[in-house]
């Protein structure tokens, strides 16, 4: 499955960015890349990734058929992540969480729809017949995205989850994306 990786990729403004799987060598450059984003970035993420010890599980117990990292670096950095949560089991194997997150200066140019199309791909070759997302509704640029990328809205949580410093509520959007066979 990962043969094709590296994968090098162009933006529309001409920026080129390399494509490639999360490894165990990754955790620091990774820690680097969560820590550089602005804390409105990282508010409302599911988990507190400014953690290092979070960050070390994570690579330490890396498994392609539960959790599937898809790093994007330019220049030798780490300007995005996305990953595919798979469901190993149960009433929702068919589904796959989608989460994604750019550093500001990659956000808006394009890059959020070539990783969406590429985790649909993923996903899709992985058997998995609809994609979820997460996403806080404040973040109505990110929803306009995903939304381009073929995910619909389902229907929004009111108040469902707060923020890194449970002090905010904040409303879900809840979208999915239907997969061909």
């Amino acid at each position: 499955m990962f043969e094709e990786y590296p994968k090098e990729v162009t933006l529309k403004d001409g920026a080129s960015l390399t494509l490639r799987p999360m490894t165990r060598d990754d955790q620091y450059a990774l820690y680097s890349f969560f820590i550089g984003l602005p804390e409105d970035n990282r508010r409302f993420l599911g988990n507190d990734v400014t953690d290092r010890k979070l960050l070390e599980k994570w690579a330490r117990n890396l498994n392609y058929d539960r959790v599937l990292p898809i790093l994007a670096e330019h220049d030798g950095k780490i300007v995005a992540n996305a990953t595919l949560h798979y469901q190993t089991f149960g009433w929702g194997r068919h589904i796959a969480e989608v989460r994604v997150t750019i550093t500001p200066e990659f956000q808006g140019r394009g890059l959020g729809g070539l990783l969406l199309e590429e985790l649909s791909r993923l996903a899709a070759s992985h058997k998995v017949k609809k994609l979820l997302a997460r996403i806080v509704t404040t973040q109505k640029p990110v929803i306009k995205a995903f939304e381009k990328a073929g995910f619909g809205l389902v229907t929004e949580l009111k108040n469902y989850v707060k923020d890194i410093h449970e002090k905010r509520y904040a409303d879900i959007a809840l979208l999915v994306k239907e997969l061909s066979a």
